[in-house]
C-alpha cells in the first residue's frame, strides 16, 4: 500500500527522527496529504531498537524485549505479527518497523545518514533545517513546519559521587551483554530501578559475575509482566488510544475522569500488590511512594526471585566512591569492580535553541502533550508518559497535527492555550484511552471552530 500525496503545493513538514514515533509522524502526514521528508542521523531504520546503532545514540542491549503487549503496542493500522511472542524482541520490533515502512510506501521519503543539526525559525514561520550528510557535509532546506521525533532515550544522565573509584563506570546505554561488559569474576553494582535497571541487575545476577548489587535511590511499584503465564495488563482498561471509555467517565470533565482513573487503578494496584511491595522492602528496596502512579511503574518479572535466591543483594543509593569499592547511603563498604547506571536520560533537542525549546527540567509545557503554546510551526511527537505503549500515543498525535496542518482543526483561543498548557513528563502516568479520548474531543472542538 502506498500513500501519495494529493497536492504538491501542500505544506512542506520535516519530521526529525526515524524511531517508532517518527515513523508514525511522516506515514500519517503523508496519508492527510502533506508533503513530508524525514530526517534521522542512522542509517538505519528503527532509532532505539537498532542495536549498535552507529549514532551511538541506541540504548538496545541484547535481551531487551517490549514491556507491552503486541495488542497495546501496534499502530492502529498495522499489527505486530500473531505469530511472535506477546513482548517481542529488539530485532523483532526493527523488523516491524521496517516492513511499516514497505507497507505504507514511505521509504522513498525518509533520508538516513541526515542529520539534523540546526533548526532556525524564520521570522514569517517556518524553518531553516541544517542537514548533515555522511560526508560531513552541511546543507539547508526550507520547511512550514518542524516535528520533533528525535526521541527521548539517548541523551544519558549520569551521577556525580565524591571519591576515587579504581574500576569502571558505564551507562546502562552502553551495556550488551554480561559477555560485552566482561563481568567474569568481577563485583558489579547497578544502579536504578526502573525497568532497565532491574532488567540489567537479574541478567546480570544469572551470569558469572562474582557478586550483583541492584542500587536504588528511591522506592517505585514494581509490577510484572505477567500472571499465571497471562500478562498483567489484560486485566487493566484503556489501555489503547482507541479503547472504549466509559459513559460515566466521559460525562466528566477531562481533568476529573483523569483523577477518577488516577485513583481507582492506584487503588486496584495497592490492593493487588501490597503484599508484593511489603516482601521488596523486607528485600531491601526502599518503600514505594504511597501512589503508584507518582513514578512510573517498573515492570519487572524476575526481580523478587533474584532477591529471594540472594543471586541480586539490594542497595540503597551510592553515596560515595573509595578506590575499589562504593559507599552507600547506610554506611555499607561493598567491593565493586564495575557500576551500571541506569539511571536515565535528559529529556534533549540540540538542534533548537534553548529559548525555542527549554528542557531544562527534562520536561516540556505543551498544550494537549504535542504543541508548545507560544508556536504554530512546531511539534513534539513521542514524549509523554503512558500508563502503556507509547507508539499508538505518537500516532495519535500525529492525527492530531495532521488535522491541524491541513486546516480541518482549529486551535482554541491563545488564553486557552495557555490555560491547557502543562508538563508533559513531570505528571502522573496518562492514561492511553482518555488521552485518545481527549485529542478526539479537541479535534471536534476545532473543526466547530
Amino acid at each position: 500500500m502506498t500513500i501519495k500525496n494529493s497536492t504538491k503545493s501542500a505544506p512542506h513538514i520535516c519530521v526529525i527522527g526515524a524511531g517508532p514515533s517518527g515513523l508514525a509522524a511522516t506515514k500519517t502526514l503523508v496519508e492527510a496529504g502533506l508533503d513530508v521528508t524525514c530526517f534521522d542521523g542512522s542509517p538505519h531504520i528503527g532509532g532505539h531498537w537498532v542495536i549498535d546503532n552507529p549514532t551511538g545514540r541506541s540504548s538496545a542491549y541484547r535481551s531487551l524485549r517490549t514491556n507491552t503487549t503486541k495488542k497495546m503496542s501496534r499502530f492502529s493500522d498495522f499489527e505486530l505479527p500473531e505469530e511472535w511472542i506477546e513482548f517481542p524482541g529488539f530485532d523483532q520490533v526493527r523488523e516491524w518497523l521496517e516492513s511499516y515502512v514497505d507497507h505504507f510506501g514511505i521509504r522513498r521519503i525518509i533520508q538516513l545518514s541526515a542529520e539534523v543539526v540546526k533548526a532556525d525559525p524564520l521570522p514569517q514561520g517556518g524553518w531553516l533545517i541544517t542537514v548533515r550528510g555522511a560526508d560531513g557535509t552541511d546543507r539547508t532546506e526550507q520547511f512550514d513546519a518542524l516535528i520533533a521525533a528525535s526521541g527521548t532515550y539517548w541523551d544519558r544522565k549520569m551521577p556525580n559521587w565524591d571519591g576515587p573509584f579504581d574500576g569502571e563506570i558505564i551507562h546502562a546505554q552502553d551495556y550488551r551483554s554480561p559477555e560485552a561488559v566482561g563481568v567474569d569474576g568481577k563485583h558489579v553494582t547497578v544502579l536504578g530501578i526502573g525497568n532497565t535497571g532491574c532488567e540489567l541487575a537479574c541478567e546480570l545476577s544469572r551470569s558469572s559475575a562474582a557478586s550483583v548489587c541492584l542500587s536504588a535511590r528511591s522506592g517505585a511499584w514494581i509490577l510484572p509482566k505477567t500472571v499465571d503465564g497471562v500478562p498483567a495488563s489484560e486485566s487493566a482498561p484503556m489501555t489503547y488510544p482507541t479503547d472504549p471509555v466509559p459513559d460515566a467517565l466521559m460525562a466528566m470533565p477531562e481533568e476529573q475522569r483523569e483523577a477518577a482513573v488516577i485513583a481507582m487503578a492506584s487503588a486496584a494496584i495497592k490492593e493487588k500488590h501490597n503484599d508484593r511491595m511489603k516482601r521488596f522492602e523486607e528485600l531491601g528496596l526502599p518503600n514505594a511512594p504511597d501512589h503508584p502512579f507518582l513514578k512510573r511503574p517498573t515492570i519487572s518479572q524476575d526481580l523478587m526471585q533474584c532477591l529471594e535466591d540472594g543471586a541480586l543483594i539490594a542497595k540503597p543509593d551510592i553515596e560515595r566512591l573509595d578506590g575499589e569499592a562504593v559507599i552507600f547511603a547506610d554506611g555499607e563498604r561493598v567491593v565493586a569492580d564495575i557500576i551500571i547506571c541506569a539511571t536515565g536520560y535528559h529529556l534533549s533537542y540540540p538542534y533548537l535553541a534553548a529559548e525555542i525549546s527549554d528542557t531544562s527540567k527534562d520536561d516540556l509545557d505543551l498544550f494537549c502533550g504535542i504543541i508548545p503554546p507560544d508556536r504554530r510551526d512546531l511539534f513534539y511527537i513521542g514524549v509523554s508518559r503512558p500508563f502503556g505503549a507509547f507508539w499508538p500515543i505518537a500516532e495519535v498525535q500525529a492525527k492530531f497535527v495532521a488535522a491541524l496542518l491541513t486546516e480541518e482543526y482549529a486551535l482554541p483561543p491563545q488564553e486557552e492555550i495557555d490555560r491547557r498548557t502543562v508538563p508533559t513528563l513531570n505528571r502522573p502516568a496518562i492514561t492511553p484511552g482518555l488521552y485518545g479520548l481527549a485529542l478526539r474531543e479537541e479535534m471536534e472542538r476545532g473543526r466547530n471552530r
